[in-house]
This record gives C-alpha cells, sequence and structure tokens, in this order.
C-alpha cells in the first residue's frame, strides 16, 4: 500500500494506492491514527486508488469517522472504486460516510 500526505487548507488529504488488506490496513491504520492524534480531525482520503479493503480497514475507517467528528471534524472519502463501493453498500457504510467524486468537492464546506 501506497500512502502519500498533503495539506490544502489546513485540511490533511491521503491519497491511498493498492489494497487495504491484512499489511496495507495496518499501514492505513498507523497513518491516520497518527494524523488524529495530530489533532488532525478533518481528513479526506481519495481512494482512487484503492482496489480491496478488507473488515480491518473498514474498522480503522470507522473509528476515524468516529474520533473526527467527535471533534469538529469529519472523515471524506473520494472516488470509491466499484469493488470498493459495493462492500461499502452491502456492510450499509454508504449512510456514514459523505463520498465524493473529486476531491476538491470533498474540500467544500469542510
Amino acid at each position: 500500500m501506497r500512502i502519500t500526505e498533503r495539506l490544502h487548507n489546513g485540511i490533511t488529504v491521503f491519497v491511498l494506492e493498492g489494497r487495504v488488506d491484512s499489511v496495507g490496513a495496518g499501514e492505513m491504520d498507523a497513518v491516520l491514527q497518527a494524523a488524529v492524534g495530530e489533532g488532525k480531525h478533518k481528513i479526506v482520503l481519495d481512494m482512487a486508488g484503492v482496489t480491496y479493503i478488507n473488515s480491518a480497514g473498514l474498522r480503522t475507517l470507522a473509528d476515524i469517522l468516529t474520533r473526527n467528528r467527535a471533534n469538529d471534524g469529519d472523515l471524506r472519502l473520494v472516488s470509491l472504486t466499484p469493488k470498493v463501493e459495493r462492500v461499502f453498500k452491502i456492510i450499509g457504510f454508504d449512510r456514514f460516510f459523505d463520498h465524493y467524486e473529486s476531491v476538491e468537492a470533498a474540500l467544500t464546506g469542510l
């Protein structure tokens, strides 16, 4: 898994590429937990390059979403691939996460 970070007007944007599997989920968890620990509660995840996500990755996203919203922030998802979007719909995560077509759209109003 490859994770890159950039800031846009105080909002942290992570670009994820690869599989959020047993290894990738741990990497993603470490990066996101560290960001939230540093007080970064407004996060956008560009997931256009994510081809797979497992339950550990979904748990991390749910945890970060809950923590960020409790701190007047959010976790917004961008460009879910059809396979990943299907997983979100099957487990009902599409009701909790805001999903956007572009990073720019996700940044609006955050």
